[in-house]
């Protein structure tokens, strides 16, 4: 009797890098998605940045106060403007508790090992699948418009912190990047991470899908929506597409924001919320005006990054349901950053504008495990801003634990009574 597949929901970067998992280690994969085709959603124009030396929980002891400015329109990357929404208050009284020291201290670890791990990782699977020419792993830099700040943040860095990076100031900053003379007013140094790395995550996603579809290895089924599971005693026997059943193996969920949309009718929500985040892609006139390596510019909480012809800058995490608008004044951001900083360097005229819903934990790492109530029942979602960093690792943790093999880490994923963690 042929064994039943695996079937995987959800056909972004971490359903995708999922398969990619599964099939190399011998099995049937069928990923199912609503949209046309994969990474139409959160992987669809992200910063692009592979960011080791970002893989840090939201959730600290200052991010209450971050919080109360958001509330009150005073901290210029946060905004709340959906307080009435009842998931945002379950969602933001678990982030609270998340917000002890200890609490932070330890999500962080988490988050550290799993984005390295991740990083490696997603090195080998582009080799793979051929895909090498799509990334860059020369590094990133963390900006710093306040020398105290960026004081603070090299002693939390050293080297013998989990995330070490190097130090940078003025004078080392615009020798190591030229490009970003024009602006060294603006900055007093930076933080060099060597493990960060840059790519498409859209391109690298939709490739990655390509090649395993070729190879017969995984079965992508596009415009397929869930409506529901075939379930007995604790078992995944199906997942139900309209009148079709397809029968499982096991069921994987990637599902980004839609996941507790999903589980509900299986006991169970997930704390996952859509923090929202705005990009901004322009076509280049000039690239030797444009940094080499991607950066973030933490004063002004942007991400900026050059790659496959582009330069890509996103900004913002709004606290804003499922509202997926484009708003003038948000776009108004991003072009008056450009302009100031690049404006020689791309076309101004030749821009896209993009909005995602970073599905994000109270905690910061992502669900990662089995559902305790069923026993072939497992979840891959709740990635945040990390979601490109994290992807192939997470993959290759949550393959090795549904085949029955130790995950070559441990303690990586986010608590709930719901779940049994990696």
């Amino acid at each position: 009797m042929t064994q039943q597949p695996i079937v995987i929901i959800g056909a972004g970067v971490i359903g995708v890098m999922s398969a990619q998992a599964l099939a190399a280690l011998g099995h049937r994969v069928i990923v199912l998605d609503r949209e046309p085709g994969p990474a139409q959603l959160c992987s669809r124009a992200n910063a692009g940045i592979i960011a080791v030396g970002d893989a840090q929980s939201w959730a600290a002891p200052e991010a209450i106060l971050t919080l109360m400015r958001a509330m009150a329109g005073r901290e210029p990357g946060v905004r709340v403007t959906r307080l009435g929404d009842p998931a945002l208050w379950r969602w933001g009284l678990a982030f609270l508790r998340n917000c002890t020291r200890a609490r932070h201290d330890a999500n962080t670890d988490r988050l550290a090992r799993l984005s390295a791990f991740s990083r490696e990782t997603l090195r080998a699977v582009a080799q793979d699948l051929g895909l090498e020419d799509l990334l860059r792993h020369d590094g990133g830099l963390y900006l710093y418009s306040d020398a105290e700040d960026l004081a603070r943040a090299a002693g939390a860095h050293g080297a013998n912190s989990a995330q070490p990076m190097d130090a940078l100031d003025r004078a080392a900053l615009f020798d190591r990047e030229g490009a970003l003379a024009l602006a060294q007013d603006r900055f007093a140094g930076a933080l060099f991470s060597k493990r960060d790395s840059v790519g498409d995550c859209h391109v690298f996603t939709k490739g990655a899908a390509q090649d395993l579809a070729t190879r017969g290895s995984v079965t992508f089924r596009y415009d397929s929506e869930v409506s529901g599971f075939d379930t007995v005693d604790g078992h995944i026997r199906g997942v139900r597409l309209g009148d079709e059943v397809i029968t499982a193996q096991h069921v994987l969920l990637a599902t980004g924001v839609e996941t507790p949309d999903l589980t509900r009718p299986l006991g169970f929500a997930p704390l996952i919320y859509p923090v929202k985040g705005y990009s901004g892609t322009w076509a280049l006139r000039d690239p030797a005006r444009l940094p080499a390596l991607p950066y973030i510019d933490e004063a002004a909480h942007l991400a900026v990054a050059v790659y496959g012809g582009q330069l890509r800058v996103t900004a913002f995490a709004e606290f804003a349901g499922r509202d997926r608008s484009l708003p003038s004044h948000r776009i108004a951001v991003l072009k008056d950053y450009v302009t100031r900083n690049f404006g020689l360097a791309v076309d101004l005229d030749r821009v896209t504008f993009w909005t995602g819903l970073r599905p994000t934990t109270p905690a910061g790492p992502p669900y990662l495990g089995r559902v305790r109530r069923y026993d072939n029942l497992w979840i891959n979602a709740g990635h945040g801003t990390l979601g490109w960093t994290t992807s192939a690792g997470c993959g290759a943790l949550i393959a090795q634990a549904m085949t029955g093999d130790t995950p070559e880490l441990r303690n990586v994923s986010a608590r709930a009574r719901w779940l049994d963690p990696i």
